[in-house]
């Protein structure tokens, strides 16, 4: 942002004027002729005092018109009703009402509803508003596409589907350098588009829960296309192939080491259903003890080890940084603890 000043003072014999204004670069060559050019006010003319002589005066002491005094009035309430509504829309648009730190550098959304009327419209207004505060919040671009990922599952908006969407948006609206994000002049317009609709309680966005119920069962189930991924997997190395399995003496370790290898080794999934998970584990490795009930239920078990594993909106499970660490202990040690 470039910023013009100018400042505004008045004394019985001084007057002047200070004026605060700021424009992006994009803007900024427009209108750099005018304020450069801008010559500040001239003090004015301090009016002669007044003497009152003590005695009664014998007409009436001279007052405005009712005209006048009342648009006097009036422009001064107005002036005053204008700075207010600046001041309460620079305060309610502020980064810091719809996102938080979390302390690892992934900002936290306070309003989940940013009222797009499907999942990808609320995706990609997820990603706009992520990337606008975080440039604020953090007085940096966002890293790369890869935190955008993690802040989406973080955040309970990431499918298999997040990534097109990402890129649709972040070519209409960021400014994107050796790999990272920040917000152009159009998106920041679009921002102060959505925030608007945002702060409207009669708008409602897509809720994502209605789109879970009705797709729970179905995604249970594996299908014969994922299937045929499973069988493409098997195909690639890891370097988990030589790893003995009868290590991992509980099913968590079990479901741990299934995503780790899914998710960070092969890269073909930023997410997997526990269900493909168990299916790739027993097809890959002969050694596997844990059966597919505690499997699964170990890897959904939010209550004791959602500092494992994280949850997207289409009941997709990742590993969580704590758990990717843990995992590479045991490749680096060749033992679990």
């Amino acid at each position: 942002m470039n910023t013009f000043s100018l400042q505004e003072e008045q004394s019985e014999n001084h007057y002047s004027r200070k004026v605060n204004l700021s424009f992006t670069d994009t803007s900024i060559d427009k209108v750099a002729s005018v304020m450069g050019g801008y010559v500040p006010l001239t003090p004015v003319a301090n009016p002669q005092r007044i003497i009152i002589r003590e005695q009664q005066p014998v007409l009436p002491p001279f007052q405005k018109p009712l005209e006048e005094a009342t648009s006097s009035h009036d422009q001064a309430l107005h002036d005053e009703t204008i700075n207010t509504t600046v001041q309460i829309n620079i305060e309610t648009n502020a980064p810091a009402n719809y996102f938080e730190k979390d302390g690892q550098g992934i900002l936290i959304s306070i309003n989940h509803d940013y009222k797009g009327k499907n999942k990808k419209a609320q995706q990609q207004r997820f990603s706009l508003l992520y990337v606008w505060a975080y440039n604020f919040l953090h007085e940096e671009p966002v890293p790369n596409k890869e935190h955008l990922n993690q802040a989406a599952r973080t955040n309970g908006v990431h499918d298999q589907n997040y990534s097109t969407h990402l890129n649709d948006i972040a070519n209409r609206f960021f400014i994107k350098s050796d790999g990272t994000f920040k917000v152009n002049p159009s998106g920041r317009a679009e921002v102060n588009k959505i925030l608007a609709e945002m702060q409207n309680q009669d708008v409602i966005g897509f809720e994502y829960s209605k789109s879970n119920r009705k797709n729970s069962s179905r995604s249970s189930r594996i299908t014969k296309e994922e299937t045929q991924k499973i069988e493409e997997w098997l195909q690639l190395p890891s370097r988990f192939d030589s790893f003995d399995l009868r290590k991992l003496d509980t099913a968590v370790k079990h479901a741990l080491f299934a995503l780790y290898d899914i998710i960070k080794e092969l890269k073909t999934q930023e997410a997997v259903k526990p269900g493909l998970a168990y299916d790739y584990l027993t097809k890959r490795y002969q050694t596997v003890s844990v059966k597919k009930d505690n499997f699964t239920k170990a890897l959904t078990n939010t209550k004791d080890y959602s500092k494992y594993f994280g949850r997207t909106h289409e009941s997709l499970y990742y590993l969580t940084s704590e758990a990717e660490s843990l995992v590479e202990e045991w490749l680096n040690e060749d033992t679990v603890h």
